[in-house]
């Protein structure tokens, strides 16, 4: 299994905190600082990008209506069985704010009721997860529908 695979692997596990290391492994050996000037974009486009290897089980959607509001991405299982995942994005002016981001974006994901069209679809198991930039570092925090 590659190392995307596991990553991947973990994210659809509901183990974020593995999933969070090895993507901060991917932005401090690819990614240059000069890239990350696009803020929540840049961000957003490289893990949709990183997606693309799981299109033939999974239906991946960006900035996608549910709920009340709009999500960043969300990763559906072509089979009910398997958990999907939905994800919020936001960058962090310092270090010490990530955090707090990685939990607003938890927050909105809550508040605004993502996990709708999971729901509509009958899937069960969705892993929900707020993930905060800043530069190269990223936190993430995890909840569950």
């Amino acid at each position: 299994m590659s190392r995307l695979e596991t990553m991947f692997d973990e994210l659809l596990s509901g183990k974020g905190q593995a999933f969070s290391e090895l993507l901060g492994g991917y932005l401090r050996n690819l990614v240059s600082v000069y890239d990350t000037a696009h803020k929540e974009s840049f961000y957003h486009g490289f893990v949709l990008g990183m997606t693309a290897l799981f299109a033939s089980d999974y239906i991946i959607e960006s900035n996608r209506e549910s709920g009340y509001g709009r999500f960043d991405l969300a990763i559906i299982p072509k089979d009910v069985e398997k958990a999907g995942v939905i994800m919020e994005f936001k960058v962090a002016d310092s270090e010490a704010d990530m955090t707090d981001k990685a939990k607003e974006a938890l927050q909105q994901i809550e508040e605004r009721e993502y996990v709708t069209e999971f729901r509509r679809r009958g899937i069960q198991t969705v892993w929900k997860y707020g993930i905060a930039f800043c530069g190269k570092k990223v936190e993430v925090v995890r909840g569950q529908y």
